[in-house]
């Protein structure tokens, strides 16, 4: 370069050779303010680069893949692996219940309906994912039930929370004062706001696996305490919604389906 190009700073992504302070021009002050290189140096690193990149590519190219020795499953056949017969064979199994609502497909809403007039508090296992018990709250709810969803965790005392004036203490956090609230039974304040044309109330008990013997036996007789309250209890789950009486679940009543 000669002395009469300006010095500027080098914007250009070409990987520049080498230089040392002798081949900065006079006007240049530091390495910031490096020339432009020639046309020939540009062009011998770009040639460089792309030599260096074309055995990049040549290497990644000579790596061996290796495959996997089980073929991938096929959708239409169910199986996987070689041949019928062969090794790694797999069969795939589904029913109608794969794919239509198992509560479609079992016709006892009616029978739900049913044994919730007659048992009025009910133990129910929902299956594990959820859903099925959507459509037996909805029933419920055409026919004129309001609801109470409560979870099992954390309810205190059954018979005091859900029938009496109940004490509530909320976290100091170490600087308050210990406080005491007081609030009116559950119940029976949702009793008292129901609409005139109401059916009744149900109280429905998330993870009621957690209660004791004694707690369940006053859930299945609360429905005697309040005429207007139905009780479903979650104490399980099974593969599909099934439910029993709560007197029998809590021993109230002798359970046909125990074991001897």
């Amino acid at each position: 370069p000669t002395d009469s190009l300006d010095c500027r700073l080098i914007r250009d992504l070409t990987p520049l050779p080498h230089f040392t302070a002798s081949h900065l021009p006079a006007t240049c002050s530091k390495a910031s303010d490096f020339p432009l290189p020639s046309t020939h140096t540009r062009t011998a690193a770009g040639s460089r680069s792309s030599r260096m990149w074309s055995a990049a590519a040549a290497a990644a190219r000579a790596v061996s893949v290796p495959v996997s020795p089980v073929p991938a499953p096929s959708l239409l056949s169910g199986r996987r692996g070689g041949p019928r017969g062969g090794r790694g064979a797999v069969s795939v199994r589904s029913s109608l219940l794969d794919f239509v609502g198992g509560d479609l497909v079992r016709p006892d809403l009616g029978k739900w309906l049913d044994d919730v007039e007659k048992h009025k508090a009910l133990a129910i296992y929902p299956p594990h994912e959820g859903g099925y018990e959507g459509r037996y709250l909805n029933r419920l709810r055409y026919q004129g039930y309001y609801f109470l969803d409560l979870s099992a965790r954390g309810l205190g005392d059954p018979e005091t929370t859900l029938t009496k004036i109940h004490p509530v203490c909320p976290p100091s956090l170490g600087r308050q004062p210990v406080a005491r609230w007081y609030f009116p039974p559950e119940v029976d304040y949702r009793l008292s706001l129901l609409h005139p044309d109401a059916k009744g109330l149900v109280v429905w008990i998330h993870e009621a696996k957690v209660l004791s013997k004694a707690e369940l036996q006053f859930l299945a007789m609360l429905p005697d305490i309040r005429p207007k309250v139905r009780v479903l209890a979650e104490v399980g789950n099974w593969r599909s919604f099934v439910w029993k009486p709560l007197k029998q679940i809590a021993g109230l009543e002798q359970n046909p389906d125990a074991e001897e």
